[in-house]
């Protein structure tokens, strides 16, 4: 029997970009964990709960179905390293063990990591390694991938040990964290903009364009992306479609199926059929 590193497929991809989108990535979430490096200053970053401006070199460590959104500057040239690593592979590696880069979890929080220029230099040289090596996955490729892991691992320690915080926010940023949190806190809930309204005792339209204007979606919109992604994860944990429907307070099968497939791409059946344990 293999090794499970040496399974089939890509266990984690690797990537240096450096471009000026004309439009932003929209809100979004995915099955793998993100290391998102970025090299240039991030304004009005939808991470979780929070919006917020993030500074250059600072690496936010994404964990699965984490709704998040990088917004950039368009007029500048956007600069980052991205590592996407699938948590089904890496929690085959770590079988056995209980704390080997647990922030990576889908139940973990989101961490933002001010890296010293040392660390920087470091961690790019390590990454730049392994971009050298390709899409091979192999011995050498797979310790250098844990070398780099080892560097990021401590880098989160330390900022975890000294509490660090990067974040950046303005009063309107946090207003819009505060709707963000309500969200996720009633996402059992049949949540709408008018209910969203009538808890911060403000005008739906008000809060609509406050909304769009800092986390570049519609509230409405978001609302959907958080049942789904909620969705999502609720089907890999064994859930069955009618038992999430129930749980994200769809009383219609029918509006759950058709906003799942519009969102994910597929049927709900078909994706708990895809990542069956």
């Amino acid at each position: 029997m293999k090794h499970p590193i040496f399974t089939q497929g890509q266990p984690y991809t690797i990537a240096y970009r450096k471009n000026k989108p004309q439009n932003p990535v929209a809100i979004h979430s995915h099955d793998a964990a993100e290391l998102y490096l970025t090299l240039t200053d991030l304004e009005d970053v939808i991470l979780e709960d929070k919006v917020l401006r993030v500074p250059a070199g600072t690496l936010i460590v994404i964990p699965p179905f984490c709704l998040h959104q990088l917004y950039h500057n368009s007029d500048v040239f956007y600069e980052r390293y991205v590592i996407n690593i699938q948590m089904k592979w890496l929690d085959d590696v770590f079988s056995g063990t209980d704390d080997s880069l647990h922030y990576l979890g889908q139940s973990s929080a989101p961490v933002l990591i001010s890296l010293s220029d040392d660390q920087l230099k470091e961690i790019i040289k390590q990454i730049r390694k392994m971009i050298v090596l390709g899409n091979e996955f192999n011995s050498r490729s797979f310790s250098e991938f844990f070398l780099l892991m080892a560097k990021i691992d401590e880098a989160v320690s330390e900022t975890v040990s000294k509490n660090k915080d990067v974040y950046n926010t303005n009063k309107t940023q946090e207003k819009v964290s505060e709707m963000i949190s309500y969200i996720n806190d009633h996402i059992c809930d049949e949540i709408s903009v008018s209910s969203i309204a009538d808890h911060f005792y403000l005008n739906p339209d008000y809060i609509s364009r406050l909304f769009k204007r800092y986390a570049h979606a519609s509230l409405g919109k978001y609302i959907s992306l958080s049942k789904m992604s909620a969705a999502q994860n609720l089907l890999k944990q064994g859930f069955s479609v009618k038992e999430v429907q129930e749980k994200l307070g769809y009383s219609s099968y029918a509006h759950f199926f058709k906003t799942f497939k519009k969102i994910v791409g597929i049927s709900p059946s078909t994706f708990r059929k895809n990542n069956a344990k």
